[in-house]
């Protein structure tokens, strides 16, 4: 819910004085997420603002002890949508602790997995959780003159994707009963099925073992996964131009508009898509086989590549308090002062971290206020803790890879500074 401090009845402010907001929780996601501002309307600027997450997962504390084989199964529990990617990680963790490495079909129907997943999550994203911003039913309500003005704007690409006019699109996309939204829930419906001919179940894994898969590999299989492949690309064929046409519309209507979300070009990619023939998943060839991955890893800073290499990535990576509601873990024990290379790890290395919550109440004022730690990537060239963006996934995995230049297959080609 959206709460007004003070009060609208009595909010008579001096000129600059703030008002406080807050939007907690946001139940477009899970529900966890508070967002908590201060802002100057006369200034028209947010002068303070705050994430929080109210829930303590705990995931780091309730593993200990248990057989490692479970751990995919376990940790796939973490998040309703994006489960089998947790997964599909504690399954490459063991594969490298065990020494194991799947057979080359078992990979490939790995990759194939992640990718169904990666077209589910993109989509349910775009469509059913951002597009509710562009709809007739908000936009009528906060701009009703922006949607007069698409009503009477035809959609330069309508006979790509059917619709008219800007307004129709909008009107599509109102939630539950728009054309487009109710369509949007049906393709990833599909996509979850792609994902569960691969790996059983969608998003707990079924199939998913250290050192291969369960699944059988069938003509019928691939075939059944191939033409769902289709329909999401004929899809995809009408979602690019309808989202053109909404988005050019949004920039011309609203001026500035281009400027929100604006930031460094700050990214990370831990790549995604093992080579069969190249991936060992031992750690002393990590930076050999990482390159080689069909999407490449890589830290991004002010959009120019800073490393390609998994090892550096990897030892780079910080936990940091934050303003969390944990006790620091700088007197516990250090569990690995060195990799298998013999690079020293960090102290605040997520190897050597010990979870020690420490619940209070919510202090927005220089205190604690969530239950998110501030993960940071450590930039030894120039000594700082970069805050990276993942990019919602695809932007990061495209931007690493267009710059890494190290895909080169009949169907993708990287450059050096685009795919």
């Amino acid at each position: 819910m959206t709460t007004i401090i003070p009060e609208p009845s009595h909010a008579k402010r001096e000129p600059g004085q703030l008002v406080e907001m807050a939007w907690d929780p946001i139940t477009r996601i899970v529900g966890s997420l508070g967002i908590y501002t201060k802002i100057d309307f006369d200034n028209r600027e947010v002068v303070e603002c705050h994430s929080t997450s109210s829930i303590f997962r705990g995931y780091s504390i309730f593993m200990k002890g248990k057989d490692p084989r479970d751990a995919h199964f376990i940790t796939s529990r973490i998040c309703g949508i994006c489960g089998d990617n947790h997964a599909t990680c504690s399954c490459y963790t063991q594969n490298m602790a065990y020494g194991v490495k799947p057979p080359h079909l078992g990979e490939w129907i790995v990759n194939l997995g992640e990718a169904a997943e990666y077209m589910f999550d993109h989509n349910i994203y775009q469509e059913n959780l951002v597009g509710v911003d562009f709809c007739a039913r908000m936009v009528g309500e906060t701009n009703p003159g922006v949607l007069e003005r698409a009503n009477r704007t035809e959609a330069p690409h309508a006979a790509d994707h059917g619709y008219q006019t800007i307004g129709d699109i909008m009107r599509s996309l109102n939630p539950l009963e728009g054309e487009f939204y109710r369509e949007a829930l049906q393709v990833s419906r599909s996509t979850r099925e792609m994902f569960c001919l691969m790996e059983g179940r969608h998003v707990h894994p079924s199939t998913l073992y250290p050192g291969g898969v369960g699944t059988t590999p069938t003509v019928q299989l691939f075939t059944d996964y191939l033409t769902r492949l289709m329909r999401y690309v004929e899809f995809m064929k009408r979602v690019v131009p309808m989202h053109d046409d909404l988005f050019d519309f949004i920039y011309a209507a609203l001026p500035g508009y281009e400027e929100v979300g604006r930031r460094r070009a700050d990214m990370v990619c831990w790549g995604s898509f093992n080579d069969p023939e190249a991936c060992n998943f031992q750690y002393d060839t990590m930076t050999d086989w990482g390159r080689k991955m069909f999407v490449s890893p890589g830290v991004i800073r002010d959009g120019q590549l800073l490393t390609n290499d998994l090892v550096e990535i990897n030892l780079g990576i910080r936990i940091l308090l934050g303003s969390s509601y944990y006790e620091d873990w700088v007197n516990e024990e250090m569990f690995v002062p060195q990799d298998p290379l013999g690079n020293p790890v960090d102290r605040r290395h997520p190897w050597n971290q010990t979870t020690i919550p420490k619940p209070q109440k919510r202090d927005l004022d220089g205190g604690n206020y969530s239950w998110v730690m501030s993960p940071r990537w450590y930039d030894g060239r120039t000594q700082e803790h970069l805050a990276l963006d993942t990019g919602g996934g695809a932007l990061a995995r495209l931007w690493a890879t267009a710059l890494a230049n190290k895909v080169d297959t009949p169907f993708v080609k990287a450059t050096g500074h685009s795919v």
